[in-house]
């Protein structure tokens, strides 16, 4: 039953990352002209053994590196370069298509997405400030239902590259704050190299 449960909240997980962002028409048409195999390599892969992922970038590579806490597992398959769970919790870094050019805009965005996307979304106060990998980020903390289930998510935001990343933690209601602990040692970890 925990493998079903588990396997639900990633689909849920990977649903919600896919309806935040919005259809770039700049980015559709760069990516039709890369060939797909290198396009689907990098954005797709996830080395295991060095915790690190690899994604195609306008403005050059970034390589996320992470080293998260016992307990998560690496999520094969994923649309997202880097998604692992931790028994019902989902941790998820990916970049997103905002139209915006500062993050408090970005977090603007974002919240109108979500307040569209979300059956009771509410945020937990305002989008707080702080850094990420010497990055200037925003971190907004929200509850919502997705599917009859009370989800709490921790959105972080950032520019790496002259792109938007969006790091995601998301969980059960009930038990997202369990694993506080875990998220912030994760984003006191990541690195976003440019290259």
């Amino acid at each position: 039953m925990k493998k079903y449960l588990t396997l639900f909240f990633a689909l849920i997980m990977g649903l919600s990352l896919c309806s935040c962002g919005q259809k770039n028409p700049e980015l559709i048409s760069e990516a039709s002209d890369t060939p797909a195999s290198k396009t689907e390599t990098e954005a797709s892969s996830v080395e295991t053994d060095t915790d690190t992922a690899s994604q195609d970038k306008q403005g050059g590579a970034v390589t996320i590196e992470i080293a998260p806490p016992d307990g998560w597992v690496p999520m094969e398959g994923s649309v997202a370069p880097v998604h692992y769970m931790k028994g019902t919790a989902s941790f998820i870094v990916k970049e997103e298509p905002f139209n915006s050019s500062n993050l408090d805009d970005v977090v603007n965005e974002a919240i109108g997405i979500y307040q569209k996307s979300f059956e009771n979304f509410k945020a937990d106060g305002e989008a707080e400030p702080l850094t990420i990998d010497e990055k200037d980020a925003r971190k907004l903390t929200f509850t919502c239902t997705i599917s009859k289930i009370n989800m709490k998510f921790l959105y972080v935001y950032l520019f790496a590259a002259d792109k938007t990343y969006v790091i995601t933690f998301g969980d059960q209601e009930s038990t997202f704050d369990a694993l506080s602990a875990d998220y912030e040692t994760i984003l006191s970890n990541i690195k976003f190299n440019a290259q």
